[in-house]
């Protein structure tokens, strides 16, 4: 790694004895070579987050592979609710038309984790303001909890049938997601909802 680059970055965060034991273990793993090249910036945010964050150090270092979310480029801005939506759809259709339903809550879990790891690293190396990075969590919450909810319906259909309800009229419904108080950017109605439902997705 260049040395004199970790060194700054070390010497300008919070903990630089709690982000030279993170970078210590990412250098050890398949990031290495990755590191090494990592030029000031980059290796600033890198400090900021491991320096922050023992959780998300301990997996950042679990997942190296994970570090190419940390793109000083692509944390520049906030990502897009629709395009959330659109990444994880990707990953979720192959493995709910393949019925693989413990598969899909899995790369849900990932894609979670891959986000808030952005987040943080935005929020902990302040590329972001509040307003934004609540914003972020939010979009997130709404997104993971969608595709929890596409995904149980989906075995729930595949085990019992496509549920229905009674309409005021006393007709038989196909219940869908708004029927079931799931509709989209319901976070973006609730008051308060960015912290609430972060704190439920974190779980």
């Amino acid at each position: 790694m260049k040395k004199h680059v970790w060194a700054a970055a070390l010497k300008s965060c919070a903990d630089p004895p709690r982000a030279g034991h993170f970078l210590e273990l990412l250098a050890a793993t398949s990031a290495q070579p990755a590191l090494q090249a990592f030029a000031a910036e980059p290796a600033r945010i890198l400090a900021a987050l491991l320096s922050g964050s023992p959780a998300l150090g301990n997996l950042l270092a679990a997942n190296p592979a994970w570090l190419s979310v940390l793109d000083a480029e692509s944390l520049e801005f906030a990502r897009r609710e629709q395009g959330l939506r659109r990444e994880l759809s990707g990953l979720l259709q192959p493995l709910l038309e393949a019925r693989e339903f413990a598969a899909a809550l899995g790369r849900l879990r990932q894609f979670k984790q891959r986000e808030l790891l952005r987040i943080a690293a935005r929020d902990l190396a302040r590329l972001a303001g509040v307003p934004e990075i609540t914003r972020e969590l939010s979009d997130v919450a709404d997104v993971c909890l969608d595709g929890v909810f596409q995904v149980c319906a989906r075995q729930f259909a595949e085990r019992h049938g496509q549920p229905c309800h009674q309409d005021a009229a006393g007709r038989w419904q196909r219940t869908r997601r708004e029927n079931a108080g799931m509709g989209s950017g319901a976070g973006a109605d609730r008051a308060g909802g960015a912290g609430r439902g972060t704190g439920d997705i974190s779980s």
